[in-house]
């Protein structure tokens, strides 16, 4: 396997890196701690995997649903109740709300856990580096380019990608139903969900966060 002369590898002298001059109680305590943030980014990513999963199997049945009310007749010639007919047209578009709402607080949950796993991440490298293992370094300098993803921040992605289908799905069939006005409004809607969602969660998380401890053993 040839490589790119562009790439270098990392020493491998940075696995065996000399640790700082720390005393046994401190040198136990960096161990002791290194292990309880490498099983906490396991379990982190772990979460994160089958939230993931949840989130999915939840949009399925929403676009499953989607799908079986555009199948609904909306001008039968045995419609003689126009609520009726206005309560059948109004089905794709409170699916798609539910899905774009859903969606929101699906990307900002995969948001807070890639920013969790940096910060695990990041604290690992600190914990190795008093300890003298410097695997995660030796790892991160391995795999440095530009096809380093992050699984995270892949996951991510992938939810801003079906927050914005959701949104222009819900503003589609707002638009067919209710036409520009309509449109208009749904956007406008849209925009107010996120926007208000973010700042409640945003407000809760700062509202935790001075009753916090340093993770123990």
């Amino acid at each position: 396997m040839n490589i790119p002369k562009s790439t270098q590898l990392p020493e491998s002298d940075l696995l065996f890196a000399a640790p700082p001059h720390q005393d046994n109680e401190q040198a136990a305590r960096s161990e002791q701690l290194l292990s309880v943030a490498r099983q906490q980014l396991r379990h982190e990513d772990h979460l994160a995997d089958k939230r993931t999963r949840s989130y999915m199997c939840l949009f399925m049945f929403l676009y499953l649903m989607l799908g079986a009310s555009l199948t609904l007749p909306t001008l039968p010639a045995n419609f003689t109740r126009y609520n009726l007919h206005y309560a059948i047209e109004a089905i794709p578009v409170l699916i798609s709300f539910s899905g774009f709402f859903i969606s929101v607080l699906f990307f900002f949950s995969t948001r807070r856990a890639w920013r969790r796993n940096l910060s695990w991440q990041t604290a690992i490298s600190k914990l190795e580096t008093q300890t003298g293992q410097q695997l995660s370094h030796y790892i991160a300098a391995l795999n440095r380019g530009p096809q380093n993803y992050s699984h995270t921040n892949t996951q991510s992605l992938l939810a801003l990608f079906v927050c914005i289908t959701w949104g222009v799905l819900y503003n589609f069939f707002t638009f067919t139903t209710s036409g520009v006005i309509g449109s208009v409004i749904s956007l406008f809607i849209s925009t107010m969900v996120y926007v208000m969602l973010d700042i409640q969660l945003l407000k809760a998380s700062q509202e935790v966060m001075p009753g916090e401890t340093q993770p123990s053993d």
